[in-house]
């Protein structure tokens, strides 16, 4: 369940660019919903030529050129250390095949994940020290490698650092800091990934943006797309030029690597989530340098070999995040009072470090709510959590770093280390922390505007083409289509997807719902919902048809913000928390009795919140009720159930006798507790 939010539109304003600039009325509309109204803005957003910043805009970039210069005219041997995400890995390649273009003596460094960790360490500064390297270049990391990069000088090796994480109160002491985000650093546009600094440094070095851009973009596009910046200014136009030379590749690492992936159209979607995977799958589970190597070559046969690993290597990163992502769904269902945290964390021997990122991904849209999965392979564990708009999850961690080795991260994501012995602690400190909230920001779903049925036409989805390449900072929209009667549900795939048929007035449209079986939609043919819905356009026998995808579902006028604060008040009671709400909040019989005939009339292997609360008849029922009435039957053996977040699983006990609600314990003290909340309003 998640919180529709949709986006403020000035009709005034789009009437008013449609006629200044002679745009049709769908586009002004999604100009004016993401605040392009200005004519610069505008002409910037759909320029096609990549304008990019001086790059010595950027602070110390003519020390770095300076000081790299300096080490190929002295034949200084030169490391380009990077990092084993996709990110990491792409600028390592960029900024690597840039400097040997230049007959410079070059090598690169990656760490490895599990052994080594990110960032530079003491071991590879004493290796590099051996190999004769007197001069480091770091990219995507090194901004906080204080000590690394003093012990570096102590062996007489410079460092140049080119980072884009946020820098400590102290920089480090190299021959040249290269970061954005830096205090003193007023260069017009700060939200670069680690590729894409490594080509404003080779822009620098070669000052010719073109050559630069023609030879390295695809890289820097990879980077950029994969490590989740912001697609708008720079970084818009890297991607937009680099997308251009991939889909005309050249590098015959990248052409096989889409060849495998069966991928027919390069767009900023399909490097996100089918190619970038590959690439970090082999720092998850494999050798980044297998990555490298897929990227560098020039041998098609090895290009091939390197594409078929990283495949398979992406296959078992898929596998492992599966097991791992149904271990903790179990573990939840059987630990239920885990769930009822603002702040969920788990812990287990068996979960691969690599991928547990990805998995608290998935943990958090399943529960809609911060989570951080710890991975206890040694003494000190590694952990990676994410969370949702409006809570600071480093900020959290942050807060509880007396009981931590390490940590760092983002509003959204973050990582950290700690001892197996602090886990216990710390789930209890953070969650001290997010009590401090009234409530839990909700997911949310960002609608852009609500759109007529009747008035969908393919040219619609000609003018989204546009606004690419979408990714983080510039979504695909989003639409909401209300009030839209649910016709059929039809199997496609086996039963591996459904196509939702649906009407309105005289609309009828067909809606795809990937990933979710007909068992597993919650919703009966014949009710009314509100779809949020991407447009898409797919290519049969050289025809176009128009595609719509489902993104989110409600039932038609719900509260679905109300339900939502209702199931957090019922998890804060659960944990014991009795909050002056729950007063006045006891079931009925009358609740009892319409959920009961509601379940035993439409038996379902799958039910939502707010499917239930929208189909039971019973003007009392509300989501706290409603769980607290799943709990009490279930307790009194009437049913069988397990929530994971909003998804229900009911079974009636069919043949069970009859039942006085008074014998229930749980009932029995819900009344105590609402007393004593009326009586303490």
């Amino acid at each position: 369940m998640k919180k529709w939010v949709n986006s403020e539109l000035d009709k005034n304003m789009v009437r008013q660019l449609a006629g200044s600039f002679q745009l049709p009325s769908f586009t002004a509309m999604l100009l004016v919903i993401r605040g392009m109204t200005e004519k610069e803005q505008i002409e910037a957003f759909f320029d096609r030529d990549c304008a990019l910043p001086d790059p010595f805009s950027i602070k110390d970039m003519d020390l770095a050129v300076e000081r790299i210069r300096r080490a190929m005219t002295e034949n200084e041997k030169i490391c380009v250390y990077g990092d084993y995400d996709c990110d990491g890995v792409t600028s390592t390649a960029l900024l690597y095949s840039y400097l040997e273009s230049l007959f410079a003596d070059v090598m690169y460094y990656i760490p490895d994940r599990n052994a080594e960790g990110y960032g530079m360490n003491r071991s590879a500064v004493d290796a590099l020290h051996e190999q004769g390297v007197k001069l480091i270049i770091t990219v995507d990391n090194g901004i906080s490698a204080l000590e690394e990069i003093r012990y570096a000088g102590e062996l007489g090796i410079d460092v140049v650092v080119t980072d884009h994480h946020t820098p400590q109160d102290v920089l480090p002491g190299a021959a040249a800091v290269v970061d954005p985000h830096r205090l003193d650093d007023d260069s017009p546009f700060k939200d670069y990934c680690g590729a894409g600094l490594a080509l404003m440094l080779a822009i620098a070095m070669e000052g010719d943006v073109f050559s630069v851009l023609e030879n390295y973009s695809d890289l820097a596009a990879f980077g950029t797309v994969a490590d989740l910046v912001p697609l708008v200014g720079v970084n818009r136009s890297i991607v937009k030029t680099g997308l251009g030379l991939i889909a005309n590749c050249e590098r015959p690492g990248i052409a096989e690597l889409i060849e495998n992936a069966k991928i027919d159209k390069i767009n900023a979607g399909n490097i996100g989530f089918r190619l970038a995977p590959r690439i970090n799958a082999a720092g998850r589970l494999g050798s980044p340098y297998d990555a490298m190597t897929l990227l560098l070559t020039e041998d098609e046969q090895e290009a091939k070999d390197k594409s078929e690993l990283l495949r398979s290597l992406n296959v078992q990163r898929q596998s492992i995040e599966n097991e791992i992502y149904e271990d903790i769904c179990r573990m939840l269902r059987e630990r239920p009072e885990l769930t009822f945290d603002r702040v969920i964390v788990v812990s287990s021997e068996n979960w691969n470090p690599g991928v547990i990122g990805i998995v608290a991904s998935k943990i958090t849209e399943k529960y809609g709510k911060p989570c951080i999965i710890i991975s206890e392979d040694s003494p000190v564990c590694k952990a990676s959590g994410r969370s949702v708009a409006g809570f600071s999850l480093v900020d959290a961690i942050f807060a509880c770093s007396d009981l931590l080795e390490k940590f760092g991260g983002h509003p959204m994501a973050a990582g950290l280390s700690i001892r197996r012995e602090r886990i216990a602690r710390f789930r209890c400190a953070i969650n001290a922390y997010a009590d401090r909230l009234s409530y839990m920001p909700p997911l949310s779903v960002r609608v852009d505007c609500n759109l007529n049925p009747g008035a969908i036409v393919m040219d619609m989805v000609h003018q989204l083409q546009a606004f690419e390449p979408f990714g983080y900072g510039n979504p695909k929209p989003i639409f909401g289509l209300t009030d839209m009667k649910l016709e059929k549900i039809v199997p496609l795939s086996n039963g591996k997807h459904i196509k939702l048929v649906m009407s309105r007035g005289n609309a009828r449209l067909n809606i795809v719902r990937f990933s979710t079986s007909p068992e597993e939609f919650p919703y009966e043919e014949g009710c009314e919902l509100d779809c949020a819905v991407s447009l898409e356009m797919n290519l049969y026998q050289n025809k176009e048809y128009l595609s719509l995808n489902l993104k989110d579902v409600r039932p038609s006028r719900f509260d679905t913000e109300k339900a939502m604060l209702e199931m957090q008040l019922y998890e804060l009671y659960r944990r014991g928390v009795i909050h002056p709400d729950v007063a006045g909040r006891l079931p009925t019989r009358e609740d009892f009795a319409a959920v009961y005939r509601y379940l035993k009339k439409h038996p379902r292997p799958l039910y939502t919140v707010d499917s239930v609360l929208s189909a039971v008849v019973c003007q009392t029922l509300e989501a706290f009720r409603l769980l607290m009435v799943l709990d009490i039957m279930e307790e009194l053996k009437l049913i069988r159930y397990t929530r994971d977040g909003d998804t229900l699983r009911i079974g009636i006990n069919e043949g069970a006798p009859k039942v006085n609600l008074n014998d229930s314990r749980i009932l029995e003290k819900l009344k105590e507790d609402i007393n004593y909340a009326g009586t303490n309003t």
